[in-house]
């Protein structure tokens, strides 16, 4: 009898397991990468990336991502995005890079003054003072 319950609770977490795989997997293949130049964004407008392939994707970030892209000491540059494909055929960004000489950069603004780092551009938050662009190799 005992043997039984065991068998049955056995094969219940087996069961378990698997639909999480299967829903990990699920995740998985939402995630995804872009690589291309941005096109000329116009106030008010959504970013757009321009794959190498010809195709162009509309962007939706956070307002820092938003930022940092639209610097435009940056303009020009290639940039390597991650996020999820929404159903709507935007692309939701969660991490933004630059590719330099073939490698992914991180965008940072930092104050030499205050030596804060931010992650959009702009003033210092203490001092007010301009922040440096500064992109970073590495994830």
């Amino acid at each position: 009898m005992l043997s039984e319950k065991f068998a049955r609770a056995l094969r219940a977490v087996s069961a378990l397991g698997a639909a999480l795989v299967v829903a990990v997997l699920a995740v998985q293949a939402q995630d995804a990468s872009l690589r291309g130049r941005l096109e000329p964004p116009a106030d008010g407008e959504p970013l757009r990336l321009a794959a190498a392939d010809g195709t162009t994707v509309e962007l939706a970030s956070d307002e820092s991502i938003d930022r940092a892209m639209r610097d435009p000491r940056l303009a020009g540059r290639l940039w390597d995005v991650r996020g999820t494909r929404r159903d709507d055929g935007r692309f939701a960004v969660e991490k933004a890079y630059t590719v330099k000489d073939g490698e992914i950069h991180r965008v940072t603004y930092y104050c030499v003054i205050c030596h804060i780092t931010t992650h959009e551009p702009g003033r210092c938050m203490c001092c007010q003072g301009d922040t440096d662009l500064r992109e970073i190799p590495g994830e």
